[in-house]
Parts: structure tokens; C-alpha cells; sequence
């Protein structure tokens, strides 16, 4: 089994004064608590969430390890941030971030922006819940989970599922029963296998990009798939 190559965390354990682990559903931060810190998943998944006044959940992303985020529209002045599954975190606080501006301000720098976001790709994640079919949509995510979190197995790709389908839901604007069904319609047209609630494994790596492109079974279903055209590591 090959893992894919991950990035070199952006923080290292010299920059860091705090770690923090969570179960499942309890947070990291709440929107409202005190902004300025900087965090980075070691391990888990992290829910990035807004209430709305109605009472419903909108999950804005998902940080896996190695992501960074707690300014803007990833940190309290905006967005609650849970542990999807149990999760534990690293954290720069806001003395520690001064120093590395001092120090090394273009690694500061790109902590900065990456605890903003900035390799987000927000604009896509916002088209797709107000655009996209059903299909379509899951098919993007579970590209995109594959692409981060996937591991070679034979030209398949074996993807650990960190969060609930109700988590897949509330970020992609689907219910859940809706996210199941589409599960399900993938799973019998053989693009992905379901193994359990928590792990998947994509067998056709290029029908499921060609789905979460076009949005269309009829024409993604005939793509091939050859080994060549599966996930490529996210570098």
C-alpha cells in the first residue's frame, strides 16, 4: 500500500505552545471566543461551521492534517470549529506568530494566509452547492477526499471517510438521505465500493472525475479508467 506524499506541515513543534484533543462533535473554538491563534490538524478531521438563525447547520470545509486555520473565515471571528471525528490540533499563539514575523516573515507570512484559507478552493465549493446536481456534488467531494486522504491500492484508491454523512450533507447543501442514495447509485455502477459508514475505495478513478466535471452519469459512466488516469498526490 502506497500513501500519498503529504506537504511538509507548515508548523513545526518549536513554533507551537498548546496542544488539544477532541472527541467527536465537541469544539476547538466557538464563534465569538477570542481570534488571533493559529491551529493545525495533527491528526482527525476539523468541522469548520456556521449556525444560521433558522437553527441549520452549513459546514463551510473540512481541515484535514497538515492544514492550518483560525483567522478570517476559518477562525472565531466567523465560523465555530468541531471535531468531526476525534481530532487533536496544534496551536501558535499570538506571541509565537510575532516572534516568527520577526524572525521568518515570509514562513509567517505563508501561515498567515494559509490559516485565511488561501488554498481553499471556496469559489468552487460555492458553485457546486448552488448549482450542481446531487450526483455531481458528491462526486466532487469524494474526488477532492480521494486527491487528499487516498491511498494506492492496485490502481484503486482506499479513502478513510473521517467525517459522517451528515457532515457530507450539511456541506454540500444535500440531505442526508439524499447523500446515501447517491452513495449507493456510485456504489452499483462500480465507481466507488462502500466498505463500511467509514471507508470507501474509488475503482474508477476517471468516471468519478469525469462525473464531478460534467455532472452527468450517462456520459461518465462509459469514461475508462486505466491506471494512468487515476489521482494523481496532492503535493
Amino acid at each position: 500500500m502506497e500513501a500519498h506524499c503529504m506537504a511538509k506541515p507548515l508548523l513545526q513543534t518549536s513554533d507551537l505552545d498548546l496542544f488539544m484533543s477532541r472527541p467527536r462533535n465537541r469544539p476547538f473554538f466557538s464563534e465569538g471566543d477570542p481570534s488571533g491563534a493559529i491551529y493545525q490538524v495533527e491528526s482527525g478531521c476539523i468541522r469548520l461551521q456556521k449556525m444560521t438563525e433558522g437553527g441549520r447547520r452549513c459546514v463551510l470545509s473540512f481541515c484535514y492534517p497538515g492544514d492550518v486555520f483560525g483567522l478570517g473565515t476559518h477562525g472565531p471571528e466567523q465560523v465555530d470549529a468541531e471535531a468531526a471525528c476525534a481530532s487533536r490540533v496544534s496551536r501558535l499563539g499570538h506571541l509565537g506568530l510575532q516572534r516568527m514575523l520577526q524572525s521568518e516573515p515570509t514562513r509567517a507570512m505563508k501561515v498567515i494566509d494559509a490559516a485565511y484559507g488561501g488554498q481553499e478552493p471556496g469559489s468552487e465549493h460555492v458553485v457546486m452547492i448552488s448549482f450542481a446536481p446531487a450526483e455531481q456534488k458528491l462526486a466532487w467531494f469524494l474526488a477532492s477526499l480521494g486527491q487528499r486522504l487516498g491511498q494506492s491500492v492496485g490502481g484503486e484508491l482506499l479513502v478513510d471517510l473521517p467525517m459522517m454523512r451528515a457532515d457530507i450533507a450539511d456541506h454540500l447543501g444535500m440531505t442526508f438521505e439524499t447523500v446515501s442514495r447517491e452513495m449507493t447509485k456510485l456504489r452499483d455502477l462500480k465507481i466507488i465500493d462502500l466498505l463500511g459508514l467509514r471507508k470507501f475505495k474509488i475503482q474508477r478513478a476517471a468516471v468519478l472525475q469525469s462525473l464531478a466535471l460534467t455532472g452527468s452519469l450517462a456520459t461518465s459512466r462509459h469514461v475508462p479508467s486505466p491506471s494512468s488516469l487515476a489521482f494523481s498526490p496532492r503535493m
